[in-house]
């Protein structure tokens, strides 16, 4: 019986590891308002097809139909979306060797995880087509074990257009939310 109890709390724990609270770190940035100009289309040139990234321009684009824009072939704003998968435990710097800024920080695996993490990004950028400018910038990011981009895309979408048409500020706004779901 005791030996039972152990095994059903050593397995409880390990599975724990895979499903519990996932932390979508987000940035946005509303540079200029995008006033009466809500039509846009989405760019599709890319050296490699990618399904995850064929797959989250379909949802950014349902994403802004839902807030009013229009898509357009000859729209004034041009929708820029990038995607990614790293290993977690990689840290990324930019910047030369006397202005190094972290864009992403590595992360320590948890106790009893049994899989690497991996971050999951998701980068989207509204620009003026005509003046050549940056309207909006947002991105959002999670980590995830046995998780897919596939299931990250709808709340890294969410996420990285929650600051469209705020009012337009000098700086970027940071902001964290937590979603139960597949870690």
């Amino acid at each position: 019986m005791i030996r039972s109890l152990t095994w059903i709390s050593m397995g409880a724990i390990m599975v724990s590891g895979c499903a519990g609270p996932i932390e979508t770190r987000v940035q946005t940035h509303q540079v200029v308002a995008t006033g009466g100009q809500k039509q846009f289309i989405v760019t599709t040139k890319d050296a490699v097809e990618n399904v995850d990234l064929a797959l989250a321009r379909d949802l950014v684009a349902k994403s802004l139909t839902e807030r009013g824009y229009q898509s357009s072939p000859d729209a004034p704003i041009l929708v820029n979306v990038a995607l990614s998968e790293r290993p977690a435990d990689i840290a990324i710097d930019a910047g030369d060797k006397d202005a190094v800024q972290s864009i992403a920080t590595a992360k320590r695996q948890k106790r009893f995880q049994s899989c690497k993490d991996k971050e999951h990004r998701l980068t989207i950028v509204l620009l003026d087509q005509t003046r050549g400018t940056k309207l909006y910038a947002g991105n959002a990011a999670e980590y995830h074990c046995n998780g897919t981009i596939k299931q990250s895309l709808p709340f890294l979408v969410d996420s990285a257009l929650s600051g469209l048409d705020s009012n337009p500020t000098d700086n970027a706004r940071n902001a964290s939310h937590t979603r139960q779901g597949i870690e």
